[in-house]
């Protein structure tokens, strides 16, 4: 329905990471589809970054009370404005999300883990393992045996409560957007009804998918992009790089603000010779020319990742994707590149060595380029358009 009003409640405008890249390229997307769109953030960092009006209200994040005058506001809005839709994203403040529901309709963008997970990631702490628990009772079970939130502890408890407040906010809303199959099953586990899920992979730039591939260049080399945390796995790329034959080892190249995890690795790359240059935070028209000076890029991560964005990016580009298979990477990577089990950095060191190999590149390369037409910003748009504006 064209002129429909939507309210857009996040939780940072600016340049933060994934979730934010995605609705820079959509929210305009929308509005070019006639929807009359507005953002209220918690937190407003750059006010023009995502092309439609933003402004702050200072809710409370995935930690913190619910506000009850942040509520009061986005209710005032709903009725001074006449919205019919609002489209919730990382939003965890539990007064907020009730707020919402006075719209005619209130979509969920299921972004990560957050809302189902206490801990946020799906990681027991003690052994780094993946969590596929439904978020209640196991909680509490895992707090005791692996340490889970704060252990055996009254602040679990007291952070569980808080937690099944805001999922049970979401879980009243009208629909669900959630980037992968596995991010529908995390959600259909914690109670929300099938028919109301809807999965929608993240678009890319329309002016990012490349007209023709640009050819590798002429030392073999890896691009690893994004948060540089101990579970985005880049200390077990850089071990498995390190079990390739010096003659065939790749350069690897690091897109990232500077943390003291990327120290650590540079640190460990030395010891293991390889090479490892870092580039700094990249986004835009930089992570496409870091993604077209590399073979492949890698995504190492030890924990479930929701979907894992930069390998629709490199596909774009005509760029495979090496991956553990975790959360909903395997479902894109497919033919367009290989995944190796959770932590097996031999077989990581393997699978990078096929996908760069000179014979075999080519063909993943293709497969890659074939595969981002799934990645399409209109088609998103339109599918999104659609359950923003079903009755």
């Amino acid at each position: 329905m064209d002129g429909s009003r939507l309210l857009v409640l996040c939780d940072i405008v600016g340049a933060e990471g994934g979730s934010e890249s995605a609705m820079e390229r959509y929210l305009p997307a929308l509005e070019r589809a006639g929807m009359r769109v507005r953002v209220l953030a918690r937190r407003v960092t750059d006010p023009e970054r995502f092309g439609v009006p933003a402004r702050a209200v200072p809710w409370g994040d995935e930690n913190a009370e619910p506000s009850s005058a942040a509520a009061d506001e986005i209710a005032r809005e709903i009725r001074d404005d006449d919205i019919d839709t609002v489209l919730c994203s990382n939003v965890f403040d539990s007064a907020v999300l009730d707020a919402a529901r006075r719209a005619r309709r209130c979509v969920v963008h299921v972004r990560d883990h957050r809302v189902f997970c206490p801990n946020g990631d799906r990681l027991f702490p003690s052994f780094s393992h993946p969590c596929e628990s439904a978020m209640g009772g196991a909680c509490l079970v895992n707090s005791l045996l692996h340490g889970c939130v704060f252990g055996p502890r009254p602040r679990t408890l007291k952070r569980l409560r808080a937690r099944e407040r805001t999922a049970v906010a979401t879980r009243n809303c009208d629909a669900f957007v959630v980037s992968s199959e596995y991010m529908a099953r995390s959600c259909e586990r914690n109670g929300v009804a099938a028919e109301r899920i809807h999965v929608l992979p993240p678009p890319v730039a329309d002016g990012s998918v490349a007209e023709r591939i640009a050819p590798p260049p002429a030392q073999r080399s890896l691009l690893f992009a994004g948060r540089i945390v101990p579970s985005k796995g880049l200390r077990s790329l850089v071990r498995a790089i390190g079990r390739i034959a010096p003659e065939n080892r790749p350069a690897l190249r690091v897109a990232g603000r500077a943390t003291s995890e990327l120290g650590q690795c540079a640190q460990l790359a030395a010891r293991l010779n390889v090479r490892f240059d870092v580039l700094g935070w990249c986004d835009g028209d930089a992570l496409l020319r870091a993604i077209d000076d590399v073979h492949a890029v890698v995504l190492p991560s030890l924990w479930p990742e929701p979907y894992g964005l930069l390998g629709a990016e490199a596909q774009a580009r005509g760029r495979p994707a090496v991956a553990y298979a975790v959360g909903g990477i395997p479902e894109w990577v497919g033919d367009a590149g290989l995944c190796a089990p959770r932590g097996d950095e031999a077989a990581l060191a393997r699978a990078i060595s096929m996908v760069i190999d000179p014979a075999r590149w080519p063909s993943y390369s293709a497969a890659a380029l074939s595969a981002a037409r799934v990645h399409n910003l209109t088609s998103f748009g339109e599918r999104l358009k659609s359950i923003l504006c079903a009755s």
